[in-house]
């Protein structure tokens, strides 16, 4: 075709369908023109890819270049066309060859460019200055034109990869022709073929520009189709990442639509995590198949998203396939597929991190007890423990020194101090040794199923000499068919501290009564009512507290520590029950536990 096309623009002699050669050069320069705006929009809309901005200067000097060419025809511009045009077009395929270098991203080897340049300029001007010849200058241009066309080829074929090889070999074969064709025509100059003015409408003179038209078009369409496989190529190559990013990502991550939560694909990660498979998703929705343990969650990350495009670390709770949970920090971001919002989502698996998180609010939480343990234990030796002594210790050495002197009534009354000095020191030692046994985990607990009223009975009998001495009455109206599973030991001592408790509590004249009854065919609940001074919100709120200090002098000035009550509570935590109060300052308290009556 090539050949064909030849011949007939030898027939033609000067231009085709009477197209003379300056008219031809103007569409020339037209058509540069049109891929100056070509490239300029390749040049901004790939500004991370080197080539199409030298390409674009190419473009732009073959319009200059063309220009300065069609100006020979103005007489005083004459001889600036004849230095600056071969130059400038010559120029712009070098633009050419370094824009191919960079595309493929190639250190351009600027010796070698810089000497080509330079030594085509020196060449060119010579033969202007110091010897003005038309014909060296026409056999020149054509000779570094086609070097510089084969130099670009053999490049494109070096560097081309495998994604772009067929556009790559086309634009080799354009720039060989290209390249030919200057070879030919320095070959006709070097052979003696004369060389016209520019404008004589020869077929040796219209040749070259009829190939800078269809060569330069077949190229430009060339280097696009070769940007637009790259283009193609890394997109492919940045899914294929994406891809492999996805899957082996180790954290769950979906793709859902925003709308509905419809799924569009999982990775592994999220299968491992949850349980459910590729095919369990499948045309379901994340709450269709009870991802989200409370499905309001979802409404919360998706407004978020909805109003700032994305979301991080939302911490939610998930169930798998099995139905265990799972607690989860989501982040999200809402990505465009097929014009519709959708979510890509990452969640960390963070159960492990919050059972490790609440091991140890756990283990602060003891060593704050523990703390608090140590704390009261030191407060009742150092106080409580130690003011009864100093009195005992009072009492003993009044006796010892003015026994002579004392009366008999006198001495009974120090007697009847010491007494009851001793049995509250005991009471506190008691309490103390026990509870400090329990913590420590000596108690021997051995419950059995047993009858309450005796239990009950025995520990009220050891109070009836407390209570008579304030006239306070004592009762006990447990029904003796009730029966409880529990460690006797430990029973009679939370009854002993709570009988005491009233007693201690309750003024002159008053009432307690203790009672129990059957709740539940498995539960006894026990009440110990006293008719005292009750206790206001503060103190009941804090009453079985170790770090708080509860500590209050009974109605004669009876001594307390708190610790019969919190040793009440454990034990009977221990026989799995439970134990509360309800009290009003000024109308006495109730104090209430529950037993099981069976193991």
């Amino acid at each position: 075709m090539w050949l064909l096309l030849v011949h007939a623009v030898k027939v033609k002699q000067c231009g085709i369908m009477g197209i003379d050669l300056r008219t031809f050069i103007l569409i020339l320069g037209i058509t540069h023109l049109m891929q100056v705006v070509v490239f300029t929009y390749q040049y901004i809309a790939n500004r991370n890819i080197k080539g199409p901005g030298w390409w674009l200067m190419w473009s732009a000097a073959e319009v200059v270049g063309f220009s300065l060419v069609l100006l020979r025809s103005v007489p005083w511009f004459l001889p600036y066309s004849i230095i600056f045009q071969d130059i400038v077009i010559f120029t712009g395929t070098i633009f050419i060859y370094i824009g191919v270098l960079v595309f493929f991203e190639k250190k351009a080897n600027w010796k070698i460019i810089s000497v080509l340049w330079a030594g085509f300029v020196v060449l060119h001007l010579s033969f202007v200055f110091l010897k003005n010849d038309f014909t060296a200058r026409s056999f020149i241009f054509p000779v570094f034109i086609a070097l510089t066309s084969f130099l670009t080829a053999w490049n494109i074929q070096k560097f081309k990869s495998r994604n772009i090889s067929l556009t790559a070999n086309f634009n080799t074969v354009v720039f060989i022709i290209h390249g030919s064709v200057f070879v030919y025509r320095a070959l006709g100059i070097g052979m003696g073929m004369p060389v016209a003015e520019v404008f004589s409408p020869s077929f040796f003179n219209f040749f070259p520009y009829l190939d800078a038209l269809i060569m330069s078009l077949m190229w430009t369409f060339g280097f696009i189709m070769m940007l637009n496989q790259r283009l193609n190529s890394e997109i492919l190559e940045s899914k294929e990442h994406f891809e492999l990013i996805f899957n082996t990502y180790p954290d769950a991550a979906i793709i859902s639509r925003l709308s509905d939560g419809m799924f569009v694909d999982c990775n592994e990660g999220f299968t491992k995590i949850t349980g459910y498979s590729k095919e369990d998703i499948a045309n379901n929705t994340t709450i269709s198949i009870n991802l989200w343990k409370n499905p309001e969650d979802r409404l919360i990350l998706v407004s978020n998203i909805i109003e700032k495009g994305y979301f991080e670390n939302f911490e939610t709770v998930f169930q798998k396939k099995d139905g265990s949970l799972l607690t989860g920090l989501v982040s999200a971001k809402k990505i465009m597929i097929n014009g519709h919002p959708h979510l890509i989502s990452v969640t960390r698996d963070i159960t492990g991190r919050k059972s490790a998180e609440e091991e140890i609010r756990n283990k602060n939480e003891e060593l704050h007890n523990l703390n608090a343990v140590k704390d009261k234990f030191f407060s009742i030796i150092a106080h409580d423990l130690r003011s009864p002594f100093h009195g005992f210790l009072g009492l003993t050495t009044l006796l010892a020194e003015d026994l002579p002197t004392l009366t008999a009534t006198e001495i009974h009354k120090i007697a009847h101090a010491l007494k009851k000095s001793a049995t509250n020191l005991f009471s506190l030692l008691e309490n103390l040794l026990n509870w400090s046994s329990m913590k420590q985990g000596l108690i021997l607990f051995d419950p059995q199923r047993l009858p309450l009223f005796p239990l009950a009975q025995e520990s009220i009998i050891l109070m009836l000499e407390q209570a008579s001495l304030k006239d306070i009455k004592l009762t006990c109206v447990i029904p003796e068919y009730i029966q409880i599973y529990a460690d006797s030991n430990a029973i009679q001592t939370v009854f002993r501290n709570l009988v005491s408790n009233a007693v201690k509590y309750t003024s002159k004249g008053g009432v307690i009564i203790v009672s129990a009854k059957y709740i539940t065919d498995n539960m006894v609940e026990v009440a110990v009512e006293d008719t005292g001074i009750g206790m206001n919100k503060e103190l009941r709120d804090h009453l079985f507290q170790l770090d708080y200090n509860t500590n209050r002098k009974g109605t004669n000035g009876e001594p307390s520590t708190g610790l019969g009550l919190i040793l009440c509570k454990d034990l009977i935590e221990k026989c799995r029950g439970k134990i509360w109060e309800e009290s009003e300052e000024g109308k006495g308290s109730v104090f209430y536990f529950t037993i099981p009556s069976h193991p």
